[in-house]
């Protein structure tokens, strides 16, 4: 089990060892990498995390001239993963690759973390993003989002909400709909997608939302309807589906579902940079990026400033997502 530590200790000790450490980790940026880089994780394998990664690994590998060797650290909604990297050494051996739910929305939803995901990591890039499809299932009588906020109205609080995690950009969306279109959704939380899909598919829960990529075999197989695609235009992969933007509902396209890289704190910022160019440059390879089209998602490759600004901007949102909603974690 990992230990947690306080804030006070991350802090003493990395001004104890400031100077001490300076000198070496400049060295050794130098002749970086000169030996694997791990790649953390906290969500299991088979995920859209996990899936994006080991795709990426290989051409990231090949631009570093290093192995990349995947650890898949699950728990507490991706906070042991992040823990781990913030404790680990910041020489560029140590990169977390993490999601929305887990950067921005974290802090919020487990007040009493002992760490700040924003914080307290050297954040390197926004590395790739896709929208959120609101999914409902054959049972529902509604075809369209005018359809879905008229039953949902007519039955405030009846509608099941099938939600993968709380405090997640899943159970926060939910929330910013259910305020825009002035209707009541029972949210359920379950432990993980996969039961959540189980129930949506079984008429047990009546939406749910995951990415575009996720929910394109869903919805050509006939097996789920999409209704709405949160975000500021029509996915290809789902050309049928209306854009929130189409509706006029205020920030639902900010709602995107994005996975990010970071690094220990104090990392050398001639690694973050080089890590940084080692992702944007991998997608000038049309292998990777034709396959990650298939998952529907959009290679960004930002730079640490770019990534930091869309970090900030959603924390802020949704803090007031969870403000004007009166939730409590």
């Amino acid at each position: 089990m990992t230990t947690s530590i306080t804030r006070r200790h991350l802090l003493g000790g990395a001004a104890a060892g400031a100077a001490l450490l300076a000198m070496p980790r400049l060295s050794s940026a130098a002749t970086w990498p000169a030996r694997p880089i791990t790649a953390v994780l906290g969500f299991p394998a088979g995920g859209g995390l996990d899936a994006y990664v080991r795709l990426l690994s290989p051409f990231l590998s090949e631009k570093l001239g290093t192995q990349i060797l995947v650890e898949n650290r699950t728990g507490a909604n991706g906070n042991i993963a992040t823990q781990k990297v913030v404790e680990a050494k910041a020489d560029g051996y140590t990169v977390l690759f993490s999601t929305a739910s887990a950067m921005a929305a974290a802090s919020y939803a487990f007040p009493d973390l002992s760490f700040n995901p924003i914080a307290d990591l050297e954040h390197i890039t926004l590395a790739t993003q896709s929208s959120y499809v609101l999914l409902v299932n054959k049972e529902t009588p509604a075809n369209s989002w005018d359809e879905f906020v008229a039953l949902a109205k007519t039955e405030p609080g009846k509608l099941v909400h099938a939600c993968a995690g709380v405090g997640s950009v899943n159970h926060l969306l939910g929330e910013l709909l259910s305020q825009r279109a002035g209707i009541q959704l029972n949210t359920v939380q379950y432990k993980g997608g996969a039961p959540a899909m189980t129930d949506l598919l079984a008429n047990q829960a009546q939406c749910t939302f995951i990415s575009v990529g996720q929910a394109e075999p869903y919805v050509k197989a006939g097996q789920l309807k999409a209704i709405l695609n949160c975000a500021p235009k029509r996915a290809e992969q789902l050309p049928d589906t209306p854009a929130s933007t189409e509706f006029g509902l205020a920030d639902v396209d900010q709602m995107s579902f994005w996975i990010s890289a970071s690094a220990p704190k104090g990392t050398p910022p001639e690694i973050i940079q080089a890590l940084q160019k080692a992702i944007k440059d991998s997608y000038a390879n049309p292998d990777l990026t034709d396959r990650m089209a298939k998952a529907g998602l959009t290679p960004v490759g930002s730079t640490p400033e770019e990534f930091m600004a869309k970090l900030n901007a959603d924390h802020a949102l949704y803090g007031k997502i969870i403000k004007d909603s009166n939730l409590t974690f």
